[in-house]
């Protein structure tokens, strides 16, 4: 038999492996996530009426680690056939068991906001050691170039781990997107002509497959933070190999585009709560999906598909950036940057009548904050002379 139908063969029978596992260890959580208490209870933010189990991200992490083990144990016994597969990162795995383990803690337990991030900034951190860049290409400013890349870097790791946390708000959409960017940044690297990690892209996709299976609208269970945030530091840390071999000008906004929807979405919903004088993970409803889903008066299936459309459009640019030189990348770049406008306002997010309404909104927030800590203020000197 061919060698490359051989590893074809393998490579799938992996990917079937991960999906197996991780279909069977869902279903297994789902059935003692009451008894745990592991159960995403409706509330006025969510879309879900009835409670749903939200652990399936174990799932999806138990599926890509059997998966590594198989092709591992495959490289061990088949000899040359699979000896030209190359394994994924040890440092991007330990990064990923650790991101994985704090996303666990915190829907088993419950973390706060701080204490994840601290957590997202050691792996950062550890990745860039380990020789993880945001790879830029300014030519007359090289040094310059290099320079920035590290704290670029650090933050593109740390905001598309939570960027993926932010969208997962509809059945299917957070595995649907990331498949999406998977297979763009996939079509990016092989455009630029390096060495695809096989054996990542089909542990990645046959756990996530297995995990949507389960996800698709109605719901049986959710992936939690446990998922969502191993799903984004993956995709973070594989969008950046996008950036690597010859490139343009424009080359670093290949991931950005490829990783279009989650990205766009966060950046939106900060500037909305900056806006209104809200801290910038404040929880709302006023997410992409829940704009439309409201303009469009969509169910939640085409709503997703929508979502699936638009980052399909954000994909198609960064292979379309990946693939031209500096004065066609800069043409992509200004039809990205049309492309964003467009969503804005047509999902009226910067319509007059709402940067007024958040202007106005942000001055009462800030009126109603003065009026309590004068109001604490004064209590205060109370008590005091009282106590004198």
């Amino acid at each position: 038999m061919n060698s490359d139908i051989s590893i074809l063969i393998i490579l799938l029978v992996g990917l079937i492996f991960s999906a197996m596992v991780s279909m069977v260890v869902i279903i297994e959580l789902r059935r003692h996530a009451p008894k745990l208490g592991i159960i995403d209870e409706p509330d006025h933010r969510k879309i879900h009426k009835t409670p749903v189990a939200r652990i399936g991200g174990l799932g999806i992490i138990a599926g890509f680690f059997s998966g590594v083990l198989f092709f591992q144990l495959a490289r061990a016994y088949c000899g040359e056939v699979c000896s030209v597969l190359v394994m994924p990162n040890p440092y991007l795995l330990t990064g990923a068991i650790a991101i994985a383990v704090a996303g666990l803690a915190d829907d088993l337990r419950g973390l706060n906001f701080r204490q994840k991030l601290v957590v997202q900034c050691l792996v950062a951190t550890y990745m860039i050691l380990a020789g993880a860049r945001l790879n830029l290409n300014f030519f007359i400013y090289p040094g310059y170039a290099e320079a920035i890349s590290v704290p670029l870097t650090f933050f593109w790791i740390i905001g598309v781990t939570n960027a993926v946390n932010l969208i997962d708000g509809l059945d299917g959409l957070a595995g649907g997107v990331f498949m999406i960017s998977l297979l763009a940044i996939t079509v990016c690297i092989q455009v630029s002509g390096q060495a695809l990690n096989l054996v990542l892209i089909f542990c990645i996709t046959g756990a996530v497959l297995g995990f949507l299976f389960l996800n698709w609208h109605p719901a049986k269970i959710f992936m939690g933070d446990s998922g969502s945030l191993f799903l984004g530091y993956v995709i973070a840390c594989y969008s950046l190999q996008a950036t690597e071999g010859p490139s343009s000008f424009f080359v670093f906004l290949v991931p950005i585009f490829a990783v279009g929807l989650p990205v766009f979405d966060t950046l939106l919903s900060m500037s909305r709560r900056l806006l209104k004088g809200h801290p910038m993970f404040y929880p709302d409803k006023d997410h992409i999906h829940h704009r439309i889903q409201r303009i469009f008066n969509f169910s939640q299936r085409k709503t997703v598909y929508a979502l699936y459309g638009i980052n399909i459009c954000f994909g198609i640019l960064a292979v379309l950036l990946r693939f031209t030189g500096n004065l066609m990348g800069f043409f992509v770049s200004v039809l990205g940057v049309a492309f964003l406008t467009f969503i804005v306002f047509r999902l009226q997010y910067l319509t007059p009548k709402n940067v007024k309404r958040f202007l106005k909104q942000r001055k009462q927030n800030r009126h109603n904050t003065s009026l309590i800590l004068g109001t604490n203020t004064g209590a205060a000197k109370s008590n005091r002379a009282v106590s004198q």
